[in-house]
This record gives structure tokens, C-alpha cells and sequence, in this order.
């Protein structure tokens, strides 16, 4: 798999940014636009063996989310230093591509990682 970045929801600024962060990272990214939130992250990924969905997605949402798609370790901890140094910031909602989620629609794993990130700033 290709290491890709796939964002969501990102505004023009923020993703001109993100943009800047990841090219000299040699790393492919991929923005998500919200008819397509009914796709599977794999087929989104580039990952062979996913096959598109027909049909726009019934449900979206509207927060930033990015996830990362081949990514060892090393490959987060530089995404994120570049990301801090290039101005972006923080971006609440993270996560990486593993093969359950990469099966999951693009909702699915908002609400999945939004969940776990409430829980997070509760404690």
C-alpha cells in the first residue's frame, strides 16, 4: 500500500497548509469530498480489491478528520512534526488505515474516531 493521507473536510486554508506539510514527506494525498463518505476507506486508500459504491453518501459530517494510509510509526511521529511546523496544528481527528476500518465507510469511522476522542478529553 501507497502511503496517502486522506483528509476531510478540510477548509481552503488549512489544506493548503496540510499540503505544504506533506510534500516533502514523499507521501499522496487524497481530499474526500462528501458525496463520497459512502465509500469504503480501502477503495479510498487505493488499497487493489475494493470496488467503488454507487450512489452518494446518505450521511456526512462536517468535522476535520485525517487518516493515514501505510504508515509505519516513524511515518506519524514525522507527519506530526511537520504538520506543527508548518502552521497546521492540531487536528483533533486522526487515524490510521488497518484492515477492519479499512473496510468501514467514511462515517463509520468518523464516529468512531470522534468517540474515541471524547472519551479521551473526559479523563
Amino acid at each position: 500500500m501507497k502511503k496517502t493521507v486522506l483528509l476531510f473536510n478540510f477548509d481552503e486554508n488549512r489544506l493548503t497548509l496540510v499540503k505544504r506539510a506533506v510534500m516533502p514527506l514523499k507521501t499522496g494525498i487524497k481530499v474526500v469530498d462528501k458525496k463520497d463518505f459512502n465509500q469504503v476507506l480501502g477503495y479510498l486508500a487505493e488499497i487493489p480489491g475494493f470496488q467503488i459504491i454507487e450512489g452518494e453518501a446518505a450521511e456526512t459530517f462536517d468535522d476535520e478528520m485525517l487518516v493515514m494510509a501505510g504508515f509505519t510509526r516513524n511515518d506519524i511521529d514525522e507527519l506530526i512534526r511537520s504538520l506543527k511546523k508548518h502552521g497546521v496544528g492540531r487536528v483533533d481527528l486522526k487515524a490510521i488505515l488497518t484492515p477492519t476500518n479499512s473496510l468501514w465507510d467514511c462515517v463509520r469511522l468518523y464516529k468512531a474516531v470522534k468517540a474515541d476522542h471524547e472519551e479521551m478529553n473526559k479523563k
